[in-house]
């Protein structure tokens, strides 16, 4: 099979879910630190929910992976359906942002994890290329060595914690072509060598700041 893998991950998740604020406290610390982190798993969910919503019908998700999500979409005419890909992943960013405005605004909690949600990015990997498709277990999964590529761009040199990375194979599909602001990156694997890849740094985004503040 072939088409396009997508990764979205949430950085900053393992900062998140730490209490550093409240785990020296006596008693009540642990308390704390518990209710923090499980906040935090509920509003990692509440945002992977979100950006698979994002990402509209036209993709499958593969499963979930912590603080990330896979997704795939398996085609024989890519370029039919690339530039409607690379909108998607544009879209994702304003929809992470504003449903972080709607959690931190709605909650009064002042657990770690809740005072800090404003901390939290979003990273997106989009690669295409040839893959497995196989059951294990009665369940489908996706195998092969471009999906072992696209899992391993997410440890990359990009500096900034909120970026679209899409691989040369992906760039390289004519209706893509133009399409974005992009910066050249060249990433080293020891197992795979060296992969080109094209970064997209969307415009900045704030909880706190900006006209959806001024509505609360």
């Amino acid at each position: 099979a072939q088409g396009f893998i997508l990764i979205l991950d949430i950085s900053g998740y393992t900062r998140f879910v730490r209490s550093h604020n409240l785990r020296h406290i006596p008693l009540y610390g642990k308390h704390f630190r518990r209710m923090s982190e499980a906040h935090a798993e509920q509003v990692v969910s509440d945002l992977l929910e979100t950006l698979v919503r994002a990402m509209g019908d036209e993709v499958r998700v593969e499963k979930f992976e912590g603080d990330a999500v896979l997704l795939s979409v398996l085609t024989d005419e890519p370029d039919a359906i690339a530039l409607g890909i690379v909108d998607r992943l544009q879209g994702i960013f304003p929809a992470f942002h504003q449903r972080i405005h709607e959690l931190a605004f709605c909650r009064t909690c002042l657990c770690d994890c809740c005072s800090q949600m404003g901390e939290l990015r979003v990273k997106a990997i989009a690669h295409f290329g040839p893959f497995l498709v196989k059951e294990v277990l009665g369940q489908r999964e996706l195998a092969g060595q471009e999906m072992i590529r696209a899992h391993r761009l997410l440890k990359n040199q990009v500096e900034g914690h909120e970026y679209l990375l899409l691989t040369d194979a992906f760039v390289q599909l004519e209706s893509v072509q133009g399409a974005l602001d992009l910066e050249r990156h060249v990433e080293q694997d020891p197992e795979l060598g060296s992969t080109q890849v094209w970064v997209h740094h969307p415009t900045a985004h704030s909880v706190f700041e900006g006209e959806h503040a001024a509505s609360y």
